[in-house]
């Protein structure tokens, strides 16, 4: 079986490895219709058929093929091999391989696409994105979505689930942890206003009835609205945790009832803000 001895699209002219143009216009070809969307199946299906040839006399192209020369960091040129491709094609073609292996070997039943809460960075507090590159000694990374901080932490989704657990497990074995604070609550400059309003209508008698009762429900509307809600969740949260069993996996369900955000650590610390604000560690109040 014949083998080539430079990477196709390449050429020798007088002992110096050139680019071969006629191969270079397969290359094009063949990496437009990878970024395009197309399967590496179908650009070998259109290559064959079209019998376009890998080596004098040979066609046989296949995935294996293909992948190899997308996988090529020669293309963009090394020193020795001039430069076929720009390397941003070639990191678009990168990203767009790492995106469709994890999308075919994702599986969406897992408990990690079960927490649906904002993962938030350390650094900026911008909400975090989870990425799966599975060339890296750890798969999953989260990196801050900002756009400027430029923060990543690697941290496996077993490891981080673990460590929410870890987390909610303290709250479940000490309830006693949620606060729950009195506090004195001032109407608003707004609700004052109004209520001056209706009372001195009412002293005065100088009043129409159909406006007064529409003041006087507005009042109520603005009252109610700034009720503080925050001592009956907090009592709630603590009830909930007070009647959870005691954990043994990631509990999916109390998480999503009790937990408004996840705070992850550039040294891969764990740590959440309860849906009362408060924030808690493992064995800690934060």
């Amino acid at each position: 079986m014949k083998h080539r001895n430079i990477p196709f699209g390449y050429c020798y002219e007088n002992g110096t490895i050139c680019i071969n143009k006629a191969e270079e216009q397969i290359l094009d070809q063949i990496f437009r219709c990878y970024i395009s969307g197309m399967s590496l199946l179908k650009i070998a299906e259109k290559l064959n058929q079209g019998k376009v040839e890998y080596m004098p006399g040979i066609i046989g192209w296949n995935k294996a093929r293909l992948m190899r020369i997308i996988d090529d960091k020669r293309y963009i040129g090394d020193g020795i091999y001039p430069a076929v491709i720009p390397e941003n094609t070639y990191s678009e073609m990168q990203e767009l391989k790492c995106k469709r292996n994890t999308q075919k070997n994702t599986d969406r039943s897992a408990d990690i696409f079960n927490l649906n809460l904002p993962e938030l960075c350390p650094i900026c507090n911008h909400r975090m994105q989870r990425r799966h590159d599975m060339r890296c000694k750890i798969a999953e990374q989260w990196a801050c979505s900002s756009g400027t901080c430029k923060t990543s932490i690697a941290i496996s989704d077993s490891d981080l689930l673990q460590k929410i657990t870890d987390v909610l497990k303290t709250a479940v074995d000490h309830p006693e942890m949620i606060t729950v604070t009195e506090r004195e609550h001032m109407p608003s400059d707004n609700v004052q206003k109004i209520n001056a309003e209706i009372v001195h209508a009412l002293e005065t008698c100088s009043f129409q009835k159909d406006s007064l009762y529409k003041k006087m429900m507005t009042c109520v509307s603005l009252k109610y609205a700034e009720i503080d809600s925050e001592k009956y969740i907090s009592q709630r949260l603590k009830a909930d945790f007070e009647k959870s069993s005691p954990l043994s996996a990631f509990p999916a369900e109390l998480c999503q009832r009790t937990v408004k955000s996840v705070h992850l650590g550039t040294d891969r610390t764990v740590y959440l803000t309860l849906i009362n604000h408060q924030k808690i560690g493992k064995g800690q109040i934060i």
